[in-house]
């Protein structure tokens, strides 16, 4: 059987590292922790696991310290985690039968970055398990990656990013500010910029830099069509419906709707009152075809629940309740949220 080396960066993690490292260490054969300035007990709390624990001079870049952490490594493979990750037992499970099988240069796991009433609302795949070799190399100042290599495969096991508090620091905003001040930033680098931008409030910012970013033409094909998404919510905040529809549509220059789009538009057209308009969107959405298996960032909400809910709506509103009361179900079988409860239980009430 081959092995593998969990390797992390961390600090001040106290909160969430031993949760962490319960979840994944049956299925490691080493650990390397790589602290970048803890004050609390993170430290203390690493050697419960490991005596591989190792300074490193934070320098305001991922990629050094994640490298520094796999230069460590003595196994076959690598893989990493964030402190406020964890393994699901499901998923300790078929790793522990993926392992006794590994052939792949880079694993592509699931990341389920977030949830509501404990189901995934947000995913996408990252590469997660790769074999230890001189093309394992992190890139990337902020929201650093492996550009995988080799023999790639997507395998269907989810790894959760379950933060236990929220942060609003500016930490990597300003990182990306100073690197523009610079040199030029790359595409990526451009793309993330912008989604930092926009988290932080910063909507014309974030509108200048993504038509930049989609202009030059050098992105990621999925990074354009996410951007084209950004620039619909900025428009939606600062009032500007034309833009909001220009947005959208422009998405399907480069591939066939998705999901999400076709949700937002049915949304736009809600918002306008054209309700044909509207259920045809929302309809659409439920036809779309899973695109997980891109490396895309998904909500898989979008493809069923949302659309369902919003044509249970629409339909209840233009009074045909009985009808609406089957959309309310449809969206029942993939999320039982309260909105639907109070649904089904206002239905029932009428005889429906």
């Amino acid at each position: 059987m081959v092995s593998v080396s969990l390797c992390m960066i961390v600090k001040n993690e106290e909160e969430v590292l031993e949760r962490c490292l319960k979840s994944v260490k049956s299925f490691v054969d080493e650990i390397i922790i790589v602290d970048t300035g803890s004050t609390d007990n993170t430290k203390q709390i690493a050697k419960k696991y490991t005596n591989k624990i190792y300074d490193f001079v934070w320098c305001n870049d991922f990629s050094k310290a994640r490298n520094f952490a796999f230069s460590k490594s003595t196994c076959s493979y690598v893989m990493w985690l964030d402190a406020d990750d964890i393994v699901p037992k499901k998923s300790l499970n078929k790793l522990m039968g993926l392992k006794t099988n590994l052939t792949a240069d880079v694993y592509m796991l699931k990341y389920d970055i977030a949830f509501c009433d404990n189901k995934s609302t947000f995913s996408y795949f990252r590469e997660r398990i790769i074999k230890n070799c001189d093309k394992c190399i992190w890139q990337g100042v902020v929201h650093e990656c492996i550009t995988p290599f080799g023999k790639v495969e997507n395998i269907d096991i989810s790894i959760e990013h379950r933060k236990i508090k929220t942060s609003d620091s500016n930490r990597n905003l300003k990182i990306y500010q100073n690197l523009a001040k610079e040199r030029i930033l790359n595409p990526r680098e451009q793309y993330y910029f912008a989604r930092e931008l926009f988290d932080h409030k910063k909507y014309t910012k974030c509108i200048q830099v993504l038509n930049r970013f989609i202009k030059e033409g050098k992105g990621w094909v999925e990074n354009i069509i996410e951007s084209y998404v950004i620039l619909y919510k900025c428009y939606v905040i600062l009032n500007k419906p034309l833009k909001q529809h220009e947005c959208l549509t422009k998405t399907f220059l480069y591939d066939l709707p998705r999901a999400n789009v076709c949700c937002y538009l049915g949304d736009y057209f809600l918002q306008q009152k054209q309700y044909k308009n509207a259920c045809y969107w929302y309809n659409s959405a439920t036809k779309c075809k899973d695109i997980s298996h891109t490396g895309a960032f998904v909500e898989p909400i979008y493809y069923n629940y949302y659309p369902y809910m919003q044509l249970c709506y629409i339909t209840s509103l233009l009074g045909d309740n009985k009808k609406a009361a089957k959309f309310n179900n449809l969206a029942g079988k993939y999320y039982k949220s309260a909105a639907y409860l109070h649904n089904k239980k206002y239905f029932e009430n009428l005889s429906i």
